[in-house]
């Protein structure tokens, strides 16, 4: 048993080294949009999103991210439409919002507390082409969008395609974690699997739900305070994880299998936020 115990320390110790690791260095989970360019200008090109000034709408007067072509950059803010920002390219160290707008492999990222709740696609190229899509509604978290340069047409995932991905993206990171974690603690059997895989998927789909409801009523603006919400949440399924886990697991003993929940759990929010990002990203770009 002190070996045992000294397992669970250690993973216990090492849930909270990571967490605090991951709130330094990554940003919290936040508004995301991905946009997939297909059929892409065979010449360099800057994408931005655009938002649309109103009363309510703030002016994002910075100086933009740093390391972009000058005269690209200069192409791309003066192809703004009239009544409209640049997001990316107007932001200074203020905002809660960044973007790709150079892409890598015709993907750009945009995060942010900030993301607009109605946006458009602009695209420029070095020789100064230049296109602007149709305003699009961001209804989810995370969404993504697909332009054809060629045929200059943008399309937004359905919702519930993209829900869907949403989902993936935390259940994929989850499953592979507190997998490990499972064979770490020597309780991986066929029937332990089964109990893992039928708890996990239950209470991903909880989060999934409980994560879009504010979305689907509008709530973008009250995310970062619901987020907060989600932190009890995550501690009241930790210990019915773990309470499951010490009546269903076999194979070692009652107590060995309640610390796998709260050890499992730990590591998972640990590096969950960090992983899932990684994980969206590829599933979006399929």
């Amino acid at each position: 048993m002190k070996g045992f115990g000294k397992r669970i320390v250690f993973f216990l110790a090492a849930a909270l080294l990571l967490a605090g690791t991951a709130s330094a260095n990554s940003a919290p989970p936040d508004c995301r949009v991905a946009v997939t360019v297909v059929n892409g200008p065979e010449e360099a090109y800057y994408l931005d999103l655009l938002e649309e000034l109103s009363e309510t709408v703030r002016v994002r007067d910075g100086k933009g991210p740093k390391g972009l072509d000058p005269a690209l950059e200069s192409l791309t803010r003066q192809a703004v439409p009239e009544g409209w920002q640049a997001c990316t390219l107007s932001e200074d160290n203020s905002h809660s919002f960044s973007g790709d707008v150079a892409g890598e492999n015709g993907v750009h990222i945009f995060h942010g507390w900030d993301m607009p709740r109605e946006f458009r696609v602009l695209v420029v190229t070095a020789s100064g082409e230049s296109w602007v899509s149709e305003p699009l509604a961001r209804e989810i978290l995370n969404s993504s969008v697909r332009v054809d340069w060629e045929g200059k047409t943008v399309r937004i995932t359905p919702k519930w395609v993209a829900l869907g991905i949403q989902f993936l993206s935390t259940l994929i990171p989850t499953l592979v974690i507190e997998g490990l974690v499972l064979i770490a603690f020597g309780l991986a059997s066929r029937r332990n699997w089964l109990v893992f895989l039928v708890v996990n998927l239950a209470t991903q789909g909880i989060l999934s739900a409980i994560l879009a409801l504010p979305l689907a009523q509008g709530g973008f603006g009250m995310l970062p305070f619901f987020l907060l919400f989600l932190i009890p949440v995550e501690l009241v399924i930790a210990v019915i994880e773990a309470n499951i886990y010490r009546h269903w697991f076999r194979g070692r003993s009652r107590r060995r299998a309640f610390w796998y929940g709260f050890a499992a759990n730990g590591a998972s929010y640990a590096l969950g936020w960090v992983v899932v990002n990684l994980v969206w990203s590829g599933l979006i770009s399929l």
